[in-house]
């Protein structure tokens, strides 16, 4: 009688366990959700400077269609980051422009057609510029520069001194994990003059 009671509570130890954790993973699916409902929402919002993170799954990341995630993961690929030393994904989309108009006074007319009235614009997907012509003696320009930065946040252990040449002694020495992080600008107009980037240890 012993054993099989003895067994039963093993049993119904085990069948609680195993509910325990699949509790656990459900409200950890269920929180993830929520956060990333919330960011969808933050997205969608007129509120542009905040923003709240995505939290997705390697398989997610690679599974969605959206095109943002997807030009971020080609990134990642390019940079050869591997899934397990992936930490954290971002794109910053920003653009800018400014138009000036020049008159000239020093002429009584530079264009000679009084019906002269161009309006045209130059560029491509990255920079554009509208141009306008006017008699007598007009020039409008407005150009616009759209910058598209991907940001990738990757992990990956190293040596805390510089590494021996001796791969035997390599295999020895301490290591610790370092943030890699890698800004691509994707015009290819704009160089990145600097970035900085601050882990704050608690």
């Amino acid at each position: 009688m012993g054993k099989y009671l003895f067994a039963a509570i093993v049993v119904l130890f085990g069948i609680v366990a195993f509910e325990w954790y699949q509790l656990s993973e459900v409200n950890e699916k269920w929180e993830t959700a929520e956060a990333n409902v919330k960011a969808y929402d933050s997205q969608l919002s007129y509120e542009k400077k905040k923003n709240t993170a995505f939290k997705l799954s390697i398989e997610q990341l690679n599974y969605f269609n959206d095109s943002i995630l997807q030009a971020l993961n080609d990134t990642r690929n390019e940079l050869k980051i591997k899934d397990k030393n992936l930490k954290a994904l971002q794109a910053v989309k920003s653009g800018f422009t400014k138009r000036d108009t020049v008159t000239i006074t020093q002429v009584d007319t530079l264009f000679k057609e009084p019906t002269l009235a161009i309006d045209t614009i130059l560029g491509d997907q990255w920079y554009n510029l509208q141009l306008g012509l006017k008699y007598p003696s007009m020039i409008a320009v407005k150009p616009y520069f759209k910058s598209e930065k991907h940001i990738i946040v990757s992990s990956k252990k190293e040596t805390v001194n510089p590494p021996k040449k001796f791969f035997l002694f390599r295999w020895l020495q301490k290591r610790h994990v370092v943030l890699h992080i890698d800004v691509v600008e994707k015009n290819p107009y704009v160089d990145n003059e600097s970035s900085k980037y601050v882990e704050i240890i608690k």
